[in-house]
C-alpha cells in the first residue's frame, strides 16, 4: 500500500489503525454470510457519515478487523464507540432473528476491543531520522551563530 499523506489548513501527516471487534460471549455471529455482510455494511456506512476511511475489512466467524485511515479527528475510543454502537443499534432493531439465537441480552458486541496504530515508518527508521537527518538543521544554525559572534567581536 503507497503511503498517502493527508493535508488539512494546519498538518499534514498519515494516521492508520488496525481495529478489531469480537461479537458478545465472542459468538460465531459472522459465520452467517448475511449477518456477517449487514455488519460490514453498516460499519462502512458509518465511517463514511464520519469521514473515516476504511481502507480493509474482514471478518472472521468470531471477529472482525478494520484498517482505518483517515480517523485523526478521533480518538481512538471515541472512533470504536461510534463504530459498534451504530452496528449494534442497527443490527439488534431490524436483523435480531438473524442472531439472537447466538446472542442474549441486549449486547451485539464486547465491552472491549483490539487497536493498534500502523504506520508507514518503523521505530527504527524515526531513531535514524532523529539521529543523523536533524544534524543538517543544527549544521545550519550553528554557521549562523558563528557569524553573529564574529561580527560582534569585530
Amino acid at each position: 500500500m503507497a503511503t498517502e499523506l493527508v493535508s488539512s489548513a494546519h498538518s499534514v501527516g498519515e494516521a492508520n489503525l488496525h481495529l478489531v471487534f469480537t461479537p458478545a460471549y465472542r459468538r460465531p455471529v459472522f459465520a452467517d454470510p448475511q449477518v456477517r455482510e449487514l455488519t460490514i455494511g453498516f460499519l462502512l456506512n458509518k465511517a463514511l457519515a464520519m469521514s473515516v476511511h476504511i481502507t480493509a475489512i474482514e471478518a472472521g466467524p468470531d471477529h472482525i478487523h478494520l484498517f482505518v485511515t483517515g480517523w485523526r479527528r478521533y480518538a481512538p475510543a471515541e472512533l470504536v464507540r461510534q463504530l459498534k454502537g451504530y452496528v449494534a443499534h442497527m443490527m439488534r432493531r431490524y436483523f435480531l432473528p438473524l442472531f439472537q439465537h447466538l446472542l442474549w441480552g441486549p449486547k451485539f458486541w464486547t465491552g472491549g476491543y483490539f487497536y493498534r496504530t500502523v504506520g508507514a515508518v518503523n521505530a527504527e527508521t524515526v531513531k535514524r531520522y532523529i539521529e543523523e537527518d536533524q544534524e543538517k538543521h543544527w549544521v545550519e544554525e550553528r554557521a549562523r551563530q558563528q557569524q553573529t559572534l564574529i561580527a560582534y567581536a569585530s
